[in-house]
């Protein structure tokens, strides 16, 4: 994604299978005079760091390092859910980033860490920021390769499809599962907003390979690797008993 490019919405959807780019970009052809072209191949990694416990979940926390285009960031957020509706950030939403190196240890970074902990947590007087970071480790890694293509249409509208093939694994059961996920990016001004919702409403209504979602990543990551799933051997005996 461009750094250039202010996101002003966004909408996410699970993809039934790869193939259902091409109907995405089939349909944006067919409605409409959009102009479409392929923007680039990119390879990220999301790297979420919780307690054994899941005390930042629990606490709608999320502490995570992005490698993207080569670049390495850790942030710390509040966790909270995107929708299709215009973003209002609330007043107590904060995000905290730091540039680091790709190999860093997250102890390297421990003044950092205290510091931005002791500002999520500013309301729990006895909150000890140096023992809840000395149990952190890592709890999911997302793995995604995005295909991205800009669109745009005589009115200005600009957006950006991101077609994301992702790998999610769960670090605390060792549970690794796959999806295909496709999200939607809003560049241009307030005025094609209208354009903008009569587009993805089309593809919600014309596309039922397409599962509109308000899901974070890392929601989704969390959901899909719950449970580890057990493949239940048949019984050798009840084996001989079908066999004709």
């Amino acid at each position: 994604m461009r750094k250039i490019d202010k996101i002003r919405q966004k909408q996410r959807f699970y993809m039934f299978s790869e193939k259902t780019k091409d109907k995405v970009l089939e349909l944006n052809s067919f409605f409409g005079k959009y102009m479409m072209s392929f923007d680039d191949k990119v390879k990220k990694t999301f790297t979420y760091y919780d307690t054994p416990d899941h005390d930042l979940e629990k606490s709608n926390i999320v502490l995570f390092k992005t490698q993207i285009n080569g670049e390495t960031e850790l942030n710390m957020a509040t966790e909270r859910v995107q929708t299709n509706i215009r973003y209002t950030l609330k007043t107590n939403y904060k995000h905290y980033v730091k540039q680091i190196k790709p190999f860093d240890n997250l102890m390297k970074h421990k003044e950092w860490l205290i510091e931005n902990f002791k500002s999520m947590f500013f309301s729990s007087l006895n909150f000890d920021a140096e023992f809840l970071m000395r149990k952190l480790q890592e709890a999911y890694t997302i793995k995604t390769v995005s295909y991205e293509y800009r669109s745009a249409n005589a009115t200005g509208l600009k957006i950006t499809y991101s077609f994301d093939k992702d790998t999610y694994t769960n670090h605390f059961n060792d549970v690794k599962t796959n999806a295909n996920i496709l999200t939607v990016y809003l560049h241009s001004p307030e005025k094609t907003d209208a354009d903008y919702a009569d587009l993805m409403g089309k593809l919600s209504r014309y596309l039922k390979e397409l599962t509109p979602t308000t899901e974070t990543k890392i929601m989704i990551a969390r959901k899909m690797t719950a449970h580890k799933i057990v493949k239940v051997k048949p019984d050798k005996k009840d084996k001989k008993k079908r066999t004709p």
